[in-house]
């Protein structure tokens, strides 16, 4: 399920991008049908997944390849939470509205008030009715639609959707949508080979031992708790370019690369001095195993490198997609996956080292990529077209 979310967590930015380009430019209409569009597509995503559920489900157990256990209790919560696979879509467009007309409180908002229901619910299934697994998965189950409705409830009273005359041909206009469906294609490939990306890097991770397992996945964790810092510039650098394109502002469309990238890089780097003061007492406090502390150390110097090239990727991520240069995001993505995986082969000795040295020319190539792609967009004026 996390590898569905993960793949399809593009919708989001991309409904961002879209309603704030269409906010710069006062285009209600635009953004009711780019709104409107978004949702039968991710409707249609939705369907096929509980349609192939069945084989969805089987395909991941066997993949996980865990014991019989594990399997019975992954299948009943499996059975359950993937029906709420079109209340998170539907979510995350209504986040990336609230971003995109930069309601970031509204947003916010709905993600803690999803997480606190889910909690509440968990509790009152698992300890009160006694559920067991199953529990949990009905609980995230209501509380993801529970929170659909009731933003539903609150965003009808907008005035963006009042007296606006969309009629249903343009809504189902076929050469939109399939605009649409090509740009959702290209992002879902990026998402897909990043997420393969971080899935083969654990994998072989755990080919190396237990131990190797541990280590890598702590300093993983140091990466998601950095990566989730640093994930608000990048919303923030969607909307400020997006809302300066519909604007055809290349004054504020300065500005706001200039802003967002600025603020990256100071998060970055009380980031990098938070973890590297006191980068030993977080492993000691997340586990006492002295064979851990000792691998993670050796290589939290490859993880503080990809820290700082992550940092502009994650910036010009935000600036690409509130652009909404999508096919450009998905080559850079593609030609870095690419080299990932030829570094891997050409260093790999069941050496953890020279994964992570794989994992960092990954995110490097990254990078530089998208800054020298920033570079030409920005010196031949390829970001607004008057």
């Amino acid at each position: 399920i996390s590898y569905i979310l993960f793949s399809f967590g593009f919708i989001k930015s991309l409904t961002t991008g879209y309603v704030s380009q269409h906010t710069g430019s006062n285009n209600t209409k635009e953004l009711l049908l780019s709104l409107s569009h978004l949702l039968l597509i991710s409707s249609f995503i939705s369907f096929l997944i509980i349609l192939f559920r069945d084989q969805i489900i089987i395909f991941s157990l066997n993949f996980m390849n865990a014991s019989s256990e594990v399997n019975i209790n992954s299948k009943i919560y499996l059975d359950y939470r993937i029906w709420s696979i079109p209340a998170i879509f539907l979510r995350d467009i209504l986040i990336g509205y609230y971003i995109g007309v930069q309601k970031i409180k509204a947003a916010i908002v709905i993600s803690i008030t999803v997480n606190l229901l889910n909690i509440i619910l968990d509790y009152y299934f698992i300890y009160i009715l006694n559920y067991s697994i199953e529990g949990v998965a009905i609980a995230s189950l209501i509380s993801e639609y529970s929170v659909v409705f009731f933003i539903l409830y609150a965003i009808k009273n907008e005035n963006i959707f009042k007296n606006t005359n969309l009629k249903i041909h343009e809504i189902f206009d076929w050469l939109m949508i399939k605009k649409k469906i090509l740009v959702n294609m290209n992002m879902f490939l990026r998402s897909f080979i990043l997420m393969t990306i971080f899935i083969y890097f654990m994998k072989v991770g755990a080919s190396y031992g237990d131990s190797i397992l541990a280590a890598n996945a702590i300093l993983l964790n140091f990466f998601f708790l950095f990566s989730y810092g640093i994930d608000g510039f990048a919303h923030s650098s969607e909307v400020l370019v997006g809302n300066s394109i519909g604007k055809k502002d290349n004054v504020l469309l300065k500005q706001s690369i200039y802003s967002t990238g600025k603020f990256s890089v100071i998060l970055a780097s009380i980031y990098l001095i938070i973890f590297n003061v006191f980068d030993l007492l977080i492993i000691q406090f997340v586990t006492n195993l002295e064979v851990i502390h000792t691998i993670a150390l050796s290589n939290i110097t490859y993880l503080y490198l990809i820290f700082i090239s992550a940092t502009v990727a994650f910036w010009l991520d935000g600036v690409f997609i509130g652009s909404l240069k999508v096919t450009l995001l998905r080559n850079i993505m593609i030609i870095s996956g690419v080299l990932f995986f030829i570094v891997e082969t050409m260093l790999l000795q069941g050496n953890n080292d020279n994964l992570w040295i794989s994992f960092l020319v990954f995110f490097t190539a990254r990078s530089m990529l998208l800054g020298i792609a920033l570079h030409y967009h920005m010196k031949n004026n390829r970001f607004i077209t008057i």
